[in-house]
């Protein structure tokens, strides 16, 4: 069968091939275009980065002018070579696009180029038929044909990539350059003084604050500032500004004080102000202004100080001061400085300094407490003018307001021996004018021996004393003069004892140093013991005194002491340091007062008073055992009836032993209630009311209480006859603190009772407070400050919480204390 190839006419080239060939020609052409731009723009961005890199890193600074025109030139001319095949460039042909195709395409005889081709002889037949095929092969090949990306071949032109490397060095520089990097850049296009130096190379500004503010330096923004900038900082700031070039300046005006600067490099230019007030700094380049900045200069008030209490004089010479500190940036040291009225007057001995203690809080401000023995300074007893003065880090100085006192002295009760400190003190103050009147004095002292009991060595040291300040003729030798007196003086009425209280008050200043220091427990024990052996060969020194008076109370003072230090010692021993350092106060007033106290002319009336406070104290300890016994009992009870098949009580204490013993307490306390009243004193209500107490508990004791049902067993609270005993006695013991408590008002009112106070007994911390020692506001008191206060109470508070919640698991314990325990344990 014969076929035939010719068609009825020439075929035309295929639409949708011709349309994508189409596109696809544009998209070659743009990839050519990008392939010839790019290699000039590629290396004059490479010029470009070159050239920032150079700038940020400070070249022109340093760069006269001239060498920056030229520099500026030469990067100019690299750009403009690089751009200029840009210059002849010419858009790529569509032939050239279709070329593009063809080469990156993977079919043979590039069919983009095909594509395009026609018939030149379309009369035959049969190469019709052979170009319509050729046309349909094509066809497919241009639907197959992709655009590749642009190829500007910048690896052959730049192997080594230094167009990278320019890029990577003006990145580096821009980040050295910091804030500074516009003025780096601007410095390139400053011809000024085209023949001479360069401009600084760096410029920095900034502010140092005063030590004691305790602040950061403060940068200035020089470079980039375009508004004055206001500045608050505090007085004696020092403003810096150093550059190394000369075409930089800084000026200060108002309270900015110029810095004289000496041996400072001559290449660097450094001026330096002083903030004594508000004023302007001004950073100025050839004359032109750079930067301004508006400084206010904060003041640093003086600190304040002032007394909270009157100061207290003790017996024994020593001064306690009770102050607050305030100020903005801390206290450096306090002092308390006196004078006399005499002011300018010859003297010689110089007024007593007293080095007051800071507080503990940060930068030494707040409450503090200073307790400073003065007792053996020539002043003692004099009348002085005080004034507390504090400094605080800045140098600046604040007084309190002067008062008047006379300074604490050390109280002689032998006549010679305080005629001799008063002659002592005489000729210290008052050299000139004193010392013929103690030489007679002197003399007059060594008359009539016998009489006076002066004993031999006494009287050879008066002697001496005489002679020796007839002979002098200077103020050394006037002050040895008034040592001797005041050693004869101690000689006279302490003996021995003296020179023990001066040990006991060394250690109790070493003990107070080692709690502040935080020494090791074993050391704290080492120290508590050695201070309870120096108090106590005290006190047998005081007792053995002959001229003590034989008022009983010696063995009291002696509990009082054994007690005091064994609570110092489980306080330090717990880490309440402040309560440790609490009890040494409280010993210190004690041993100052003792002296006094034991020497003291009594009068019946208070020795009786004194008797009886006594016995409060043995009535307080016997109500607090009967009610810790009666406690005991009542457990014994309920869990005998919990569980009727336990082995019965074998406990010697029946209800009828308790009854009666509270019975005997109660006529003590009447027999205490006549005696007191004997005295002349008013009935306490907390007297009575602990009587009617102690009636209410010998009733529970009976079985006559509320709590009683007919078979004598407990209903309704479901409370048993004893527990209604504890509470009653409870109640009494709180009655009978407040009863002495007024009795001791009572006859501190009177002017009687002022040497060893009421001490109320067993663990209470005192009327209306709960173990933790809170009262009903949480707090613990003036003098102990919050319960929350200070890690050593707070220690303290979890010990106590954690006892108290071990009691509260206990389920043998009485409701009513786990109920009572539950409301010491409930937040508040």
């Amino acid at each position: 069968m014969e076929t035939s190839l010719t068609p009825s006419r020439e075929p035309e080239r295929p639409a949708a091939p011709a349309a994508r060939l189409e596109r696809l020609a544009r998209r070659s052409r743009a990839a050519l275009v990008w392939e010839r731009v790019w290699p000039p723009l590629a290396s004059a961005s490479a010029v470009v980065a070159l050239f920032l890199a150079v700038s940020w890193a400070g070249v022109w600074f340093s760069a006269p002018g001239w060498a920056r025109l030229a520099g500026l030139v030469l990067f100019a001319a690299g750009v403009l070579a690089a751009l200029w095949p840009l210059v002849r460039f010419r858009a790529p042909s569509r032939a050239a696009a279709l070329r593009r195709l063809d080469r990156d395409s993977p079919a043979p005889h590039g069919p983009a180029t095909a594509f395009e081709d026609e018939l030149a002889n379309g009369a035959d037949p049969e190469t019709q038929a052979i170009w319509a095929l050729h046309r349909a092969r094509v066809a497919r090949h241009v639907e197959a044909l992709k655009v590749a990306p642009p190829a500007p071949g910048m690896i052959q032109r730049d192997p080594r990539a230094f167009r990278y490397a320019a890029l990577l060095l003006a990145i580096v520089a821009g980040f050295a350059a910091g804030p500074q990097r516009y003025a780096r850049l601007a410095a390139a296009f400053d011809f000024h003084a085209l023949g001479g130096a360069g401009v600084a190379e760096r410029v920095d500004a900034w502010i140092d604050p005063p030590a004691y503010a305790g602040l950061a330096p403060i940068l200035l923004d020089v470079a980039d500032q375009r508004q004055p900038a206001n500045l608050s900082v505090p007085e004696a700031s020092v403003i810096v500004l150093r550059a190394s070039s000369e075409a930089f300046d800084a000026l200060g005006s108002g309270g900015l004080k110029p810095v004289k600067l000496e041996g400072k490099p001559q290449s660097i230019v450094e001026r330096r102000f002083t903030v004594a007030g508000d004023g302007e700094f001004r950073v100025t380049r050839n004359g032109g202004r750079v930067a301004t900045f508006a400084i206010h200069a904060l003041v640093a008030a003086k600190p304040t100080i002032a007394l909270i209490d009157p100061p207290k004089p003790n017996a024994s010479g020593s001064l306690a001061l009770h102050y607050r500190i305030a100020d903005a940036y801390g206290v450096a040291s306090a002092e308390a400085t006196f004078d006399s009225p005499g002011a300018g007057k010859h003297r010689l001995v110089e007024p007593p300094r007293i080095a007051l203690s800071l507080p503990n809080a940060q930068g030494g401000v707040g409450e503090a407490h200073t307790t400073t023995d003065l007792s053996e300074h020539a002043w003692a007893g004099a009348e002085v003018t005080m004034t507390l003065r504090a400094a605080d880090v800045a140098g600046k100085i604040g007084e309190s307001e002067p008062i008047k006192l006379r300074l604490p002295q050390r109280t002689f009760l032998n006549p010679l021996a305080k005629a001799l400190v008063e002659q002592r003190r005489a000729l210290i103050l008052d050299p000139d004018g004193a010392t013929h009147t103690v030489g007679v004095v002197l003399g007059a002292l060594r008359l009539a021996p016998d009489q006076f009991h002066t004993t031999p060595s006494v009287y050879l040291g008066l002697g001496a004393a005489e002679a020796r300040l007839a002979r002098a003729s200077t103020d050394s030798a006037l002050v040895e003069v008034a040592d001797l007196l005041w050693a004869m003086a101690l000689q006279i009425e302490d003996g021995d004892a003296s020179q023990t209280l001066k040990e006991l008050r060394a250690m109790e200043q070493k003990l107070r140093d080692a709690l502040k220091n935080g020494a090791s427990e074993d050391e704290i024990r080492e120290l508590t013991k050695q201070l309870r052996q120096l108090a106590e060969r005290y006190m047998r020194e005081m007792a053995q005194d002959p001229r003590s008076s034989q008022s009983g109370d010696e063995p009291v003072d002696a509990k009082d002491l054994d007690a005091m230090l064994n609570q110092l010692e489980d306080s330090a021993r717990n880490g309440a340091k402040d309560d440790a350092e609490a009890m040494l106060d409280q010993l210190q007033d004690m041993l100052e007062n003792m002296r006094g106290a034991q020497s003291a002319e009594q009068s019946a009336a208070e020795k009786e008073f004194r008797r009886q406070m006594g016995e409060l104290d043995k009535l307080l300890r016997d109500q607090q055992a009967l009610r810790d016994d009666t406690f005991r009992k009542d457990e014994r009870e309920r869990a005998r009836r919990q569980h009727p098949e336990a082995a019965p009580d074998s406990d010697n204490a029946d209800p009828q032993s308790l009854e009666q013993r509270q019975q005997a307490l109660r006529d003590r306390l009447e027999a205490m209630k006549k005696a007191l009243k004997s005295l002349g004193l008013k009935g306490e209500p907390g007297f009575d009311d602990a009587q009617k107490d102690m009636e209410d508990a010998e009733g529970d004791l009976q079985g006559k209480g509320q709590g009683q049902d007919s078979q004598g067993a407990g209903q309704g609270r479901g409370r048993t006859p004893m527990g209604d005993a504890v509470e009653a006695q409870g109640r009494a013991l709180e009655a009978l603190r407040k009863g002495g408590q007024g009795m001791q008002q009572q006859m501190q009112a009177n002017g009687q009772g002022k040497g060893r106070g009421f001490r109320a007994v067993g663990k209470g911390q005192g009327q209306g407070r709960d173990p933790l020692g809170r009262d009903k506001n949480g707090e613990r008191g003036a003098s102990e400050g919050q319960l929350h206060e200070g890690p050593e109470a707070a220690a303290r508070a979890r010990q106590v919480q954690q006892e108290l919640r071990r009691r509260l698991s206990d389920p043998n314990r009485p409701s009513d204390e786990r109920g009572y325990i539950e409301r010491l344990l409930k937040p508040e």
